[in-house]
């Protein structure tokens, strides 16, 4: 069964690179070295190559706070060179 995330993602993948618009959204959130932390915890580049694994993984490692960041991700999908700030 696909979740909410990973179907509405997968209306905006199309041509485009999951791994390499997740590597964008995690450094607008927590920066350069942190994002490349938060991809060696959650298991390294496989887990960013597919919507699906990158959910669960996300999830496991940041619980409820799990939401915010598949949100950024799927806002950057619809919208890639824009960045986003909340107020």
């Amino acid at each position: 069964m696909e979740t909410d995330f990973v179907s509405r993602v997968t209306v905006y993948l199309r041509n485009r690179d999951f791994e390499e618009i997740v590597r964008s959204a995690l450094k607008d959130i927590f920066g350069e070295p942190l994002a490349s932390t938060v991809i060696f915890q959650i298991g390294g580049t496989e887990s960013i190559m597919d919507p699906s694994l990158f959910e669960k993984k996300i999830r496991l490692v940041f619980g409820p706070g799990a939401d915010l960041i598949l949100d950024y991700v799927t806002k950057k999908l619809e919208n890639p060179r824009k960045r986003i700030v909340r107020k």
